[in-house]
């Protein structure tokens, strides 16, 4: 177990940098262009390690045909959701709600017996924390619907819009990545996972290119290589690696685990985003991100307690 936590905690550190990042390049590039260079290069190398060192997994991965077709549908949605309230919303906002809405839902699920990778017990404690939970998400939601966020001067619709997405994004990511552990349960390594995980969302992302969806072409992207090769290096080092960890994590650790793990994440975002020049500084942003942090930290004692007391 603790093992999984420094895979998942490589993850969280790195999801701060790639939050503050890509809410800014996502202000300044063309989005399905961003979308299709960040996900491609996981793709090619984890495509690459499998057919030269696990080719059995190929055989695995084509027994695992519904999981691996649910976990790119969710993987997609959960994706551009996420890279599309980033750009309409302040980062700490976006990945609080993101991984928030997860243990919520999933632990929601579980206490009315809907069990997608297994049954798992609910306590008491359990579910009137992740109630505060809940009412801090809707709290940081208020905040950015009044205009004090980060990220102030928005439209209200436009909140509105990235509020969706952002909720959107944790319910779909949260449901994905229970399934991973289906696809890991039938035999699936980490790498395997990884290397059929993006393909839903390079086709969405290379379609919406071809048509020239929001200005983008194909033409277009090779003669901008020059402005997009940084993004691809980028990715490598806040992408690849930290996804390969979190596969890591959870293939070691609960569901519920992970989750609770990543929900410390929005604090070092909004610690991050001091470098990022478009935003500024929020107490009732921060004020809602401490409140839900200490209780996602109560969450995880209470689960580490309970489980020793009934040792």
């Amino acid at each position: 177990m603790n093992q999984a936590v420094i895979f998942v905690l490589i993850f969280v550190i790195a999801s701060a940098a790639r939050d503050v990042y890509f809410g800014e390049i996502f202000q300044r590039l063309r989005f399905f262009e961003v979308v299709l260079i960040a996900f491609s290069l996981t793709t090619l190398v984890f495509s690459a390690f499998v057919l030269l060192a696990q080719r059995k997994q190929l055989t695995l991965i084509a027994g695992a045909w519904r999981e691996a077709l649910l976990t790119n549908i969710g993987t997609a949605m959960a994706w551009l959701s996420y890279f599309f309230a980033l750009k309409l919303l302040e980062p700490a906002v976006v990945n609080m709600l993101h991984i928030g809405i997860g243990p919520v839902l999933l632990v929601t699920l579980n206490a009315l017996g809907i069990h997608i990778s297994g049954k798992a017990e609910v306590r008491k404690s359990e579910l009137v924390i992740q109630g505060g939970v809940l009412a801090s998400l809707v709290a940081l939601a208020t905040v950015v619907l009044v205009g004090q966020s980060g990220l102030a001067g928005r439209p209200f619709g436009q909140n509105l819009l990235g509020l969706g997405f952002a909720f959107a994004s944790g319910i779909f990511i949260s449901l994905s990545t229970d399934v991973t552990k289906r696809l890991n349960n039938k035999g699936v390594s980490p790498e395997g996972v990884l290397a059929i995980r993006f393909v839903g969302i390079l086709l969405v992302a290379g379609i919406a290119v071809a048509f020239g969806a929001n200005g983008d072409d194909m033409g277009g992207l090779a003669s901008r290589w020059d402005i997009l090769w940084p993004i691809a290096l980028a990715s490598l080092f806040l992408m690849v690696a930290p996804l390969y960890a979190l596969q890591l994590g959870v293939q070691r650790a609960s569901t519920v685990s992970v989750w609770i793990i990543i929900s410390l994440s929005p604090t070092l975002v909004f610690a991050a985003q001091f470098f990022d020049g478009r935003l500024t500084y929020a107490p009732l942003t921060l004020a809602c991100i401490m409140l839900y942090s200490a209780l996602a930290v109560a969450s995880n004692m209470a689960r580490k307690f309970e489980t020793k007391a009934n040792k």
